[in-house]
C-alpha cells in the first residue's frame, strides 16, 4: 500500500469488480494487459503483473508487478516479471518496457535490476500516493538488450 495509489485497506468487493471490469476493458482495447500470478500447488492469488500504457506505434509499454505481502521476497515478482517481459517481446513484438519505481521501494528496484533493466533517471513527484508525492526511478528493458544471465 505504500507504493501504489489504488492499494488501500478496506478494499471491497465492489472495488474488485471495478478492477476486473477495467482489466477486461484493457484487454479488449489492447491498451493494458493484466496477468494473475498464482502458486503452482494452491492456485492462490499471489499477485499481478501488467503491461500498461501500451503504445503499439512506438512498440513500448509499462511493466508493473505487485505481490501480496505474505509472499514477497521469494522470487515470485522476478519470475512473473520475467515471464511478462518475454511475452511482451516474443509474442506481442514490443521493443521497450518501462518500469517506474518509487525511489524508496528497494524490493522493486531489485526486481528491475534482476531483469537487467537499465536505470535511466528520476522523475520528481511522479505519483501521488496516500496524500504524498513520490519520486520515481525510471528503468527500461529493450528487446535488443543483452540477456542478463539466463533471464530468457
Amino acid at each position: 500500500m505504500r507504493w501504489l495509489p489504488w492499494a488501500r485497506a478496506g478494499h471491497s468487493r465492489l472495488d474488485t469488480r471495478r478492477y476486473l471490469r477495467g482489466a477486461r476493458l484493457g484487454w479488449a482495447r489492447r491498451s493494458a494487459l493484466e496477468f494473475i500470478v498464482s502458486g503452482l500447488e494452491s492456485e492462490r492469488l499471489l499477485g499481478v503483473t501488467s503491461l500498461h500504457r501500451i503504445d503499439w506505434v512506438r512498440r513500448c509499454a509499462g511493466l508493473g508487478y505487485w505481490i501480496r505481502s505474505a509472499y514477497q521476497r521469494r522470487g515470485f515478482a522476478l519470475e512473473a516479471a520475467r515471464a511478462t517481459a518475454l511475452y511482451a517481446f516474443e509474442r506481442l513484438g514490443l521493443h521497450r518496457l518501462e518500469l517506474h519505481i518509487a525511489l524508496a521501494n528497494a524490493a522493486s528496484h531489485g526486481v528491475a535490476q534482476g531483469l537487467g533493466a537499465r536505470r535511466e533517471g528520476i522523475a520528481r513527484d511522479a505519483e501521488l500516493v496516500d496524500g504524498r508525492y513520490l519520486d520515481h526511478v525510471q528503468y527500461a528493458l529493450l528487446s535488443t538488450d543483452p540477456e542478463p544471465g539466463d533471464w530468457r
